[in-house]
């Protein structure tokens, strides 16, 4: 082989490696975002649930003060 046809190899070689790095690191990252956003979705749900209740709470404490119902 000459030397050039080993140093275009050897830099395909170097450049593929480095590629296959970089992807694996990235893929490590998106499974990380994706458990926070499911944390997130939880956490939001959750939120939702307490303002609902509060919301009948505070329906409950409107009809009681004037003894109406609202729309």
């Amino acid at each position: 082989m000459s030397p050039e046809l080993i140093a275009i190899v050897s830099v395909g070689v170097a450049l593929a490696g480095i590629i296959l790095t970089g992807q694996r690191a990235i893929r490590a990252e998106q499974a990380v975002q994706r458990q926070e956003i499911a944390a997130l979705r939880e956490d939001f749900a959750t939120l939702r649930e307490r303002m609902a209740h509060l919301e009948g709470l505070l329906e409950g404490l409107r009809e009681a003060i004037t003894r109406e119902r609202a729309a």
